[in-house]
């Protein structure tokens, strides 16, 4: 989750302030250590917070709903400002080790199109409830499309906190009874749902939070341990291949 991330008006405007940014490309990338309040307070005067862009093709990826089941459906929900609908990392990267694993052939990859913008994580439940709402509507169609498959949910940042809240809503045992894993990283919900995924097996949870990353204490506050998750991906695949192999 890119929490950094804020693109000023026309990328022209300065801006000034005792937080000071560096320009590269397109993104303003706000020093670690910064909170997603003081960002969004911020952004009320002077900084446009940038919504990630759902349509970007490279890192979007629709499986099921274009082409329908498969033994294992991965459903992922990206970090905040992240593009497409599994984001840059580490959803593509998730997606890539569990078909190398498994078999392309066996795992359809779908994301989850949600708005994925800073403020929501300030709402309780850390994402707003529409997207919750979706997002367990996804999954319970999944099931009901596709009762033979076996479903991991994962997702990073904003997003594990939209998988906690959207298997918080799900209550039908036909539907929990096929999810194979829950998956997060960098989880703004880990310390607030006591490092469980509501409704979901511990035994087949993986809450993963690299060193010195403060989302996952409960706070929002943005190190730069939280921006890549990259390095956490193979002990993530290699906990869902276990159970499903």
């Amino acid at each position: 989750m890119k929490f950094f991330s804020v693109i000023l008006p026309g990328l022209l405007a300065t801006y000034v302030s005792a937080v000071p940014v560096v320009y590269t490309g397109s993104i303003y990338d706000v020093p670690e250590g910064v909170s997603i309040e003081e960002l969004v307070a911020r952004g009320e005067t002077n900084l446009v917070l940038r919504e990630a862009d759902n349509a970007d093709a490279e890192f979007t990826a629709n499986d099921f709903l274009d082409s329908g089941c498969k033994d294992v459906v991965l459903v992922y929900a990206r970090g905040s400002t992240q593009d497409g609908n599994l984001g840059d990392q580490p959803g593509p990267q998730l997606a890539a080790s569990l078909q190398d694993a498994l078999g392309a052939d066996r795992v359809a990859v779908q994301g989850i199109d949600y708005p994925a913008g800073l403020v929501q994580n300030l709402i309780p439940g850390g994402t707003d409830p529409d997207s919750a709402e979706d997002g367990a509507a996804l999954i319970t169609n999944i099931s009901a499309t596709c009762p033979e498959s076996r479903i991991v949910v994962s997702g990073y940042s904003q997003g594990a906190a939209l998988i906690h809240r959207a298997m918080e809503q799900i209550e039908d045992s036909s539907v929990l009874s096929q999810i194979a894993a829950a998956v997060t990283f960098g989880d703004t919900q880990k310390d607030q749902d006591d490092d469980q995924v509501p409704n979901v097996d511990p035994a087949t949870t993986l809450i993963l939070c690299n060193d010195g990353d403060k989302v996952c204490d409960g706070t929002l506050i943005v190190t730069r341990a939280h921006l890549d998750y990259t390095g956490k991906v193979q002990q993530a695949s290699s906990f869902v291949t276990g159970l499903i192999q």
